[in-house]
């Protein structure tokens, strides 16, 4: 594979159809470095992006580029593959070091304000749910797994939007907002967590549907589509609940040692 290094432009539009993390990829050209390998800069029939911390794969995978797709994705590298050929050829190329992680894209063309309406719990007296304002992305759960992550350098208040689940003395419990900075006119992608690993008190209260709800119902009056990509089953079982719709199910992988 040859890294391209002066024309990587000229190659973004060829990932614009691109069957999944569309917005993570509009995300990485307008405001990430990126590293990119084809097998022909003429004609490029394989090609791999690299944007920390995936490897996203495009076109045809070639028998003759085996051993420098190898040398180039080793053990750590997470891939993002765009179809079943691409699926096929990294099963024999990396056996038993390849983990797979199904995910499930789904389709928002049925949701119903008032369906996510009537799905709505109340929340535990101490807790309440409030527009996320600069003081919640100082630090806490907002900071860690979202500023932190892909709005290094980008303000989030001017270029994405949310909700904050906090208690009485605002300490954050959960969120649910713009994955990704807001660069499509018309879609973003739902992110949202409740509770932090070692604090899981929260979970499995129907706190985080109501905490969606609200954010969906949000984003369909300002006229998004809100992108839902369940990357496990709790996650693909509350996007149906939501009203979203099974459009296409596809694999992460992951090398390991």
């Amino acid at each position: 594979m040859i890294q391209v290094k002066d024309q990587k432009k000229s190659y973004e539009t060829l990932f614009d159809h691109y069957p999944v993390f569309d917005l993570f990829l509009t995300y990485a050209f307008n405001h990430r470095d990126y590293d990119l390998y084809v097998d022909n800069l003429e004609h490029p029939k394989t090609l791999i992006l690299y944007v920390s911390p995936a490897f996203i794969l495009l076109g045809d995978p070639l028998d003759s580029e085996k051993d420098s797709i190898k040398t180039l994705m080793g053990p750590g590298a997470w891939i993002i593959s765009p179809n079943a050929s691409w699926d096929h050829f990294l099963t024999k190329l990396y056996g038993e070091h390849l983990k797979t992680f199904p995910r499930i894209r789904f389709d928002d063309s049925k949701l119903s304000i008032e369906h996510l309406k009537s799905l709505r719990k109340p929340l535990p007296p101490e807790l309440k749910i409030v527009h996320i304002e600069q003081k919640h992305l100082l630090s806490g759960m907002i900071k860690d797994q979202i500023i932190d992550k892909f709005y290094e350098n980008i303000d989030f208040m001017k270029h994405g939007f949310g909700l904050a689940l906090v208690n009485h003395k605002d300490v954050i419990h959960g969120f649910a907002l713009t994955n990704y900075p807001v660069d499509d006119p018309e879609y973003i992608e739902v992110s949202y967590r409740v509770g932090y690993d070692d604090f899981p008190f929260y979970r499995k209260k129907g706190i985080g549907t109501t905490l969606v709800c609200y954010f969906i119902e949000e984003c369909l009056k300002r006229g998004y589509h809100p992108v839902w990509d369940a990357a496990n089953d709790v996650s693909a079982h509350i996007a149906r609940k939501l009203g979203y719709q099974d459009v296409l199910q596809w694999n992460m992988y992951h090398i390991t040692s």
